[in-house]
């Protein structure tokens, strides 16, 4: 009996360390976390270092053009962001919904669908920024409380890959993840 415990049990840990070593070697997917740049920080790595072009031209479109005060704030700027680390290097995945995305139809009988946003991955490594690199990714608000219950669990999400070197892209709307979103992008 003895005999036969011992074996069902390095049975059961070497099943549970093959499981946890293939979800290491493929990354378990990562939902992006919301941020909100209206309030200003000199501090927040993605209002310095990854967005501050994006939030400089908001400000400015809402002074200039609109003619409206920002009173100390920021213009209404949000992103989502994934952040992963790799030996010495941390790896930032960001897209912002900003006037430079393409959200499609708007109006009363449309659907919810992702906006298509500038998406920025940025690798750093003591504290020097290695490479910043710039495509499209997908935006899913699920922020706004004026959405209706099958949208307030969107969100965009992302997997990270060291051995491969990529970033895996998918974004899930109304419980489904949308084909268009599906993006893989090399961080080499």
């Amino acid at each position: 009996m003895r005999s036969f415990l011992v074996i069902a049990l390095v049975g059961l840990t070497t099943l549970s360390t093959a499981a946890v070593a293939q979800d290491q070697g493929s990354g378990a997917w990562q939902p992006m976390t919301f941020h909100n740049f209206q309030t200003p920080s000199k501090t927040d790595t993605l209002q310095t270092l990854v967005w501050p072009d994006v939030i400089r031209e908001a400000n400015a479109y809402v002074t200039t053009e609109l003619k409206r005060p920002l009173n100390g704030k920021n213009a209404l700027v949000t992103a989502l962001s994934s952040t992963y680390r790799d030996g010495s290097r941390t790896i930032i995945v960001s897209t912002a919904l900003s006037r430079d995305c393409d959200s499609g139809a708007n109006d009363a009988g449309a659907e919810i669908e992702p906006s298509t946003c500038p998406l920025r991955i940025v690798t750093i490594e003591n504290g020097k920024v290695l490479a910043i690199k710039t495509a499209t990714g997908c935006y899913a608000d699920h922020a706004d409380p004026d959405i209706p219950a099958k949208n307030r669990n969107d969100n965009s999400f992302t997997r990270f890959d060291p051995v491969a070197g990529t970033i895996a892209f998918r974004t899930n709307v109304g419980g489904r993840d949308v084909p268009g979103c599906a993006r893989t992008y090399s961080i080499r």
